[in-house]
């Protein structure tokens, strides 16, 4: 017995270490909200418009067809999804699932990144203040690919930036995942600005990495791989759609109008700030949750926003009022004047260029002025705590590069903020820790540090943002009455293949019927003689319609509805 009993000590105490491990509690956390959202997202379907296009893409992946295929989307989520289509699993469910283990392993990887700069605690404080953000949420197990970017985005620049300080090794490992981040959303591509310029900041420890000729070599040869590997994909997909869009993104040509997302305010994403740390009320529709921006910014988002930019302007006041001290008159000079009067002129050139859609030079200007920023305050005096302000920058430079990319861009939708949220979540902690810091908060009857108020001020807001989601999503989404309606037709008439059918929402009636389905929007008629000709001369003999208010269609009527989803037939003559 006594044997038994000094057996079971170590066992016991190895799983108490490992459930005050950080990392582990962030795992079970983030895994038990994931199987939760997952539950929710099966329950009520597909939640918009483009996962009909992974799925239908990734069946033809999967060689079971090519219905409804659009061939210049990002092909990531779409092949592994197939991989799962090969195996026989042939259900929405694999994409929501897929999504799921990727914010997972996204998570860690923002985990790891931030214990680059925060203990462990607030490094955790911080993932789950991240994963409680409103833009995230609704999206962490939807199929779409913001967030598979983002996450692969995490990890190259987290093995870049252990790879530089650390160890080389892990720069094998950069290309790979910027090429995946590539791969799952092109935009991803962006993460090279702050990339580039903590290489920059960095160039003395990039020169100093051991035997780096062979790690050159190697990461040339690497690249020649993973160029070959692209190029199969990239050959598969339609190369005139996707170079056209690429030319309206740079150029800024695309105007947009039109489009539901049309949006052409610069500021659209700096104006929803507090409603991407928390909305309110707790209850309310689908559409508020997955737009925060229709929301309202609750008492916690105030809260945190205030406490947030307290602590940053402690931190900068900190870090300059350091250097004046010790700034002697040769620091007070025309060499540095003329910086400064530089670098504001590069400010405002970046004003002029952003307003006026110049992404490229937006871009440039960025990096240029937080490099030349860097490059002057270390000049000035470069105290111990700066050791962290090159990651200061690059999150900075992260954020900045798609607030400047999204900002001229003509569409706006809440979701595109997903690839600004880790660098807000950076500085989000950042601010909470100093501020805490700043003013010596100490409970001591509760010993609790920086990091455990972090983490207390982190759980309120999981709790928040779970209760809000939980209030806000409906039992079902209108998709599941279009599967119902796909489903019925199926039984209603076997001949349905041979027949043409039509609906406002094509990509999702495709999947579900794997047959083309014509696209019919009655929004983009005059009227309605002029959409009845159009299904006429397409020749379209079921219309399946998902408006709430359907419209009298002559020559046709309605033989089912299901929801807000109702079906129409075409009259014989």
């Amino acid at each position: 017995m006594d044997r038994e009993k000094n057996n079971s000590r170590p066992v016991f105490g190895n799983l108490m270490k490992l459930f005050h491990n950080p990392l582990f509690l962030l795992i079970i956390i983030t895994a038990g909200l994931v199987a939760y959202l997952l539950k929710v997202q099966i329950k009520i379907g597909v939640p918009y418009w483009d996962i009909f296009n992974y799925l239908n893409n990734a069946i033809h992946f999967a060689g079971m067809g090519s219905s409804g295929v659009v061939n210049h989307l990002p092909p990531l989520i779409p092949v592994l999804t197939s991989l799962f289509f090969r195996m026989g699993y042939v259900s929405i469910d694999v994409i929501f699932i897929l999504s799921g283990l990727i914010f997972i392993m996204g998570v860690i990887g923002l985990y790891l990144l931030l214990k680059q700069r925060f203990d462990p605690i607030q490094s955790l404080a911080g993932s789950l203040i991240f994963i409680s953000l409103p833009p995230l949420m609704p999206w962490i197990v939807s199929g779409g690919i913001d967030l598979p970017g983002v996450v692969f985005s995490i990890w190259a620049l987290y093995f870049m930036i252990i790879g530089v300080k650390k160890d080389s090794k892990f720069l094998y490992f950069v290309l790979p995942f910027l090429v995946i981040a590539l791969l799952a959303r092109y935009t991803a591509g962006l993460i090279i600005i702050p990339m580039l310029l903590y290489l920059l900041i960095n160039i003395k420890h990039v020169k100093n990495i051991p035997n780096m000729k062979k790690v050159v070599l190697g990461l040339i040869m690497e690249f020649g791989v993973l160029l070959t590997i692209s190029t199969y994909f990239i050959m598969k997909l339609d190369i005139s759609a996707l170079s056209g869009l690429f030319f309206d993104i740079i150029t800024s040509s695309s105007s947009g109008i039109g489009d539901v997302a049309y949006n052409p305010n610069h500021l659209y994403y700096l104006q929803n700030l507090l409603n991407y740390i928390s909305v309110g009320p707790f209850q309310g529709t689908y559409q508020q949750i997955l737009n925060p921006s229709q929301g309202f910014p609750s008492i916690l988002s105030y809260l945190i926003a205030i406490i947030t930019i307290l602590g940053i302007s402690f931190y900068i006041f900190r870090c300059l009022s350091s250097r004046i001290e010790k700034v002697d008159s040769s620091v007070i000079n025309l060499t540095n004047i003329t910086k400064i009067i530089l670098i504001l002129g590069l400010i405002t050139a970046l004003i002029i260029s952003f307003y006026n859609k110049s992404l490229i030079l937006s871009e440039l200007f960025l990096v240029t002025i937080l490099y030349l920023s860097y490059r002057f305050l270390t000049s000035v005096r470069l105290k111990k705590s700066d050791k962290n302000l090159d990651l200061d920058l690059m999150f900075l430079s992260w954020f900045g590069a798609y607030l400047i990319f999204h900002g001229i861009l003509p569409f706006k939708v809440d979701r595109y903020f997903i690839t600004m949220a880790p660098a807000f979540t950076y500085f989000i902690i950042l601010g909470l820790s100093q501020f805490i810091k700043e003013i010596k908060l100490n409970i001591k009857y509760l010993n609790l540090k920086s990091g455990g108020i972090c983490l207390i001020i982190a759980l309120v807001c999981l709790s928040s943002a779970t209760a809000t989601y939980i209030g806000h999503t409906p039992q079902k989404t209108f998709t599941v009455d279009i599967s119902n309606s796909s489903e019925w037709i199926k039984g209603y008439d076997p001949n349905y293949n041979n027949k043409i059918i039509g609906s406002d929402y094509p990509n999702a009636v495709t999947w579900y019927l794997h047959k083309d389905t014509v696209g019919a929007y009655p929004q983009f008629y005059n009227n309605t003689d002029v959409f009845i000709d159009y299904l006429q001369k397409n020749g379209v003999y079921y219309y399946i319609d998902s408006s709430k208010s359907h419209p009298d269609l002559k020559g046709y009527h309605i033989i089912k509805t299901f929801g807000v989803v109702a079906i129409y037939e075409k009259k014989s003559t």
